[in-house]
């Protein structure tokens, strides 16, 4: 069973809030001013090609998430994130997943983590396996 997670930017009432979709379709919304995420066993998914479609024209679409084994909705700042290296999405600026220490020129697409958690609307490594 699966998640994804992504920071929703459509219009409406849920602008702004974490969507969680889960296998069975159903669709759950966090308000990442009341509540941060835990995440486990978490994959950083990227469809390049739509992320190139959106940085050339400027223009939103759903091309970038974290899928995930399961998540728990935390009390705000209940896991501090100091010292925490933040992960960064954002395909009008740049087409890939990124982390805060890289310099621009790794792509951290599929990459995956132990855990992550978001803190506002940012996601931080809380967790990871060194494979080396």
């Amino acid at each position: 069973m699966k998640y994804q997670i992504r920071f929703h930017l459509a219009r409406g009432e849920h602008y702004m809030h974490w969507q969680i979709k889960a296998h069975d379709g159903s669709v759950q919304y966090i308000n990442p001013a009341k509540q941060d995420i835990e995440m486990i066993g978490c994959k950083l998914v990227n469809k390049i090609g739509a992320a190139k479609r959106v940085n050339s024209r400027g223009v939103k679409d759903v091309c970038g998430w974290i899928e995930c084994d399961n998540y728990w909705p935390r009390y705000i700042d209940d896991i501090p994130i100091y010292g925490l290296e933040r992960l960064s999405y954002n395909p009008i600026r740049d087409i890939h997943w990124r982390r805060a220490s890289d310099d621009g020129e790794f792509s951290w697409d599929n990459s995956e983590y132990d855990s992550l958690v978001t803190n506002g609307s940012s996601v931080y490594v809380l967790e990871e396996t060194c494979c080396f």
